[in-house]
């Protein structure tokens, strides 16, 4: 038997090093549970300059990032080996075995991309003159500078962070035309008729809230402003995938349908068509919030898919081996509130429709247009909804509208429901035409039943790649405005809105935004319709002069070096309000 005062001490002291070394062992191993490996890298060009923005992905996985603006980026790295795949617009596509992690004296991996052999085709710029600016638009007109204030946007080398751009030019003003205009709204204001006593166009005044260019401050609305609005109706056009399709020409890729996929059940959750400028807007769910991430996009005739990445960390730029192919075709549906509410204005829509529609026609003869209208009232009226159907040209349209008269109604929500799903079922549009636009005149907001079917009707107008412009008439209110600029958004669309400044029809909302310019609703539709429906030529050769737009003829920008992969300078002969 050993003494006690040697054995216990002796015991003791061992099972306490024991003891300390197997809680050493223990967090060192959930420690390395707790870390999953990353792979933390920089993407360069030749020059050792940082590339932005590019895209880095586990070829094989649905693993993808983004580079910031230093061209950085780090990704989990799950299982090794595996070969990184890295593309960015103007470089060459590159690919990289990966087996295994950077040490510590090298502790990232650096990806050196050569730029593409291929010179940008050709730079074509979509834009438009500001407003001229009149007396009574002076109010909500504090955006409006005499320099140039331009935004720029390409997917192009030549458009990249840090090139130049060179503005220069003065506006000329138009004082005779301005003066008649005036004399003629002062003149409805007292008569409701212009001065040589008849209604007619260029009276009404307008505004444009594009929400995709104010996404931020949309997104803030969407929790505060509008957070009532949206939990009442169920929508929430705000969790946004963008994509950009182009071909290996950098030819925008027209009419293409484009799906947000869950990639573990495989559900669509939303689908949309390629718009004139090959941009599509894709939602993680409209009428709810949706969680999951398992999102890839998906291509119609593309066996493949592609990493979903959020608005929030860029655009999903994919690039097809496709040929570029723009149809000639346009197709433009008027739905008008032909309820009693609107009797102030209709009449005067009468008249702008008919001038814009005329317009936009004679402007442009090599395209096809096809119109339809549908005026609806509510349950109860003479009618619910009264349609004129998809047919060649303008003339049959032109017709249906100047029949038409304002009536009915009663209380304050109408059939805004009915209307629309005769305007996205009953109405033909075809799946090859160039642009779908549906222009929605109204101030009032559907029933609170069909909630639920509103949401089906907008996914279904999506789908169909048609885009919801509404323009809110005098009466609209707070719930209506949220209304309809989530329908823009989710059919890839713009709001617009009726304003005071004409002195006719009765008071019209202000928009929920930080500033908006008002100018002539008769210029305000023409523009949308030109934006919506110019596509560049797939043929085209490099020019070094363009016109801003399919339709104008007096604003041009000069833009050289034409063709190039470095900075770029764009010239114009008059002020403008933005540049795509």
């Amino acid at each position: 038997m050993f003494p006690s005062t040697t054995f216990y001490p002796a015991l003791k002291w061992r099972f306490s090093k024991q003891l300390f070394a197997g809680l050493l062992f223990l967090f060192a191993f959930t420690n390395a549970i707790v870390q999953e490996p990353v792979l933390k890298g920089k993407v360069t060009d030749e020059k050792g300059d940082p590339v932005a923005f590019a895209s880095i992905s586990i070829k094989g996985t649905r693993i993808a990032v983004q580079t910031n603006v230093s061209g950085e980026f780090s990704l989990p790295a799950k299982q090794l080996p595996f070969t990184l795949v890295c593309s960015a617009i103007g470089y060459e596509r590159s690919e990289r075995l990966v087996e295994k992690l950077a040490s510590i004296d090298s502790p990232r991996i650096v990806i050196v991309l050569r730029a593409a052999e291929s010179k940008l085709d050709e730079v074509v710029v979509v834009g438009y003159a500001p407003a001229r600016k009149m007396e009574y638009t002076a109010s909500e007109s504090s955006a409006y500078s005499k320099s140039a204030a331009v935004r720029v946007r390409g997917t192009s080398a030549a458009t990249s962070p840090g090139s130049s751009f060179k503005l220069s030019g003065t506006a000329t003003r138009e004082d005779k035309a301005i003066h008649t205009r005036k004399k003629s709204v002062v003149m409805a204001k007292e008569t409701g008729k212009s001065s040589d006593g008849y209604k007619r166009s260029k009276l009404l005044t307008a505004g444009e809230v594009n929400d995709f260019k104010k996404w931020k401050m949309w997104e803030d609305y969407n929790e505060s402003d509008f957070k009532t609005h949206a939990t009442k109706w169920d929508l929430y056009a705000t969790q946004r995938y963008s994509v950009q399709l182009q071909n290996h020409n950098h030819k925008a890729l027209v009419g293409v349908k484009v799906h947000l996929v869950n990639a573990a059940s495989g559900d669509t959750l939303w689908t949309s068509v390629s718009d004139n400028t090959g941009k599509a807007e894709l939602w993680k769910g409209l009428s709810s919030k949706y969680e999951s991430n398992e999102l890839v996009v998906a291509v119609d005739q593309q066996s493949n898919h592609f990493p979903a990445i959020p608005f929030a960390q860029g655009i999903n730029k994919i690039t097809l081996t496709r040929a570029c192919s723009v149809s000639n075709r346009v197709e433009i549906a008027f739905v008008v509130d032909a309820t009693g509410s609107m009797q102030d204005e209709i009449e005067y829509l009468k008249e702008e429709l008919g001038d814009i529609l005329t317009k936009v026609a004679a402007k442009d003869p090599s395209i096809n247009f096809h119109t339809g209208s549908v005026f609806y009232r509510d349950k109860g009226d003479a009618y619910v909804t009264n349609l004129q159907p998809m047919t060649a040209g303008i003339n049959n349209t032109l017709g249906f509208i100047k029949r038409q008269y304002a009536d009915g109604g009663g209380d304050y929500p109408e059939a805004l429901k009915e209307a629309l799903t005769d305007a996205t079922q009953k109405l033909t549009w075809s799946k090859d035409a160039r642009a779908r636009i549906i222009f929605l005149l109204m101030d009032a907001p559907p029933h609170d039943e069909a909630k639920t079917e509103l949401g089906k009707i907008i996914r279904h107008a999506a789908a169909q790649g048609i885009r919801i412009v509404p323009v809110a008439c005098s009466g609209t209110d707070k719930a209506t405005e949220f209304i309809m600029r989530s329908m823009a958004l989710a059919t890839n669309g713009t709001y617009l809105f009726l304003t005071d400044h004409s002195g006719i029809g009765n008071p019209h909302i202000k928009p929920t935004t930080d500033e908006f310019k008002v100018e002539l609703l008769n210029d305000l539709l023409q523009r949308t319709i030109e934006q919506m429906s110019y596509a560049g030529d797939c043929l085209a050769k490099s020019k070094t002069s363009e016109p801003l737009s399919l339709f104008t003829n007096t604003e041009k920008v000069s833009i050289y070096p034409n063709p190039s992969r470095g900075p770029i300078v764009l010239e114009t002969n008059k002020p403008l309000k933005e540049i795509f």
